[in-house]
């Protein structure tokens, strides 16, 4: 399994997802402001929508305009820009006021697609000092 090829399709595919997912956030956090009483969260949570917004549209961004395969810099910023990410991601979908439960799903989804992006990294930058296959384990039982 090539995890360098995962973690560019991830990428690719997480640019259409977060717009979808900024657009039903944004659109939720409207939705709070007009119809839930006594939600004084609403600039709280806008600005830090916005920093989600910008930290992940440059993480994605250096993602398709670098060439990854032969930077491990690059990953290692990818990486770096992930944290604060999945950090913001789950405040929206386990912290905040919940609306629909379409809200959690949505952050389960991108929680998810982020921490299999962040272990692909992880494993394409570690060295490739010993390579042990399943067959050489089992032929040691």
């Amino acid at each position: 399994m090539d995890l360098l090829l995962t973690f560019e399709i991830l990428l690719y595919l997480n640019i259409y997802y977060f717009g979808l997912y900024f657009g039903m956030e944004m659109l939720f956090l409207f939705i709070k402001f007009w119809l839930v009483e006594h939600y004084t969260w609403f600039l709280y949570d806008l600005v830090l929508l916005c920093i989600l917004g910008g930290i992940e549209s440059m993480r994605l961004y250096m993602s398709q305009v670098e060439d990854i395969g032969r930077k491990m810099e690059v990953i290692f910023r990818i990486l770096v820009f992930t944290v604060p990410s999945q950090y913001l991601v789950a405040y929206f979908t386990f912290y905040q006021t919940r609306l629909t439960q379409l809200d959690l799903v949505l952050g389960l989804i991108m929680l998810v697609t982020q921490f299999v992006q962040l272990g692909c990294a992880f494993a394409t930058c570690l060295p490739k000092y010993n390579t042990i296959s399943l067959r050489q384990i089992l032929g040691m039982c």
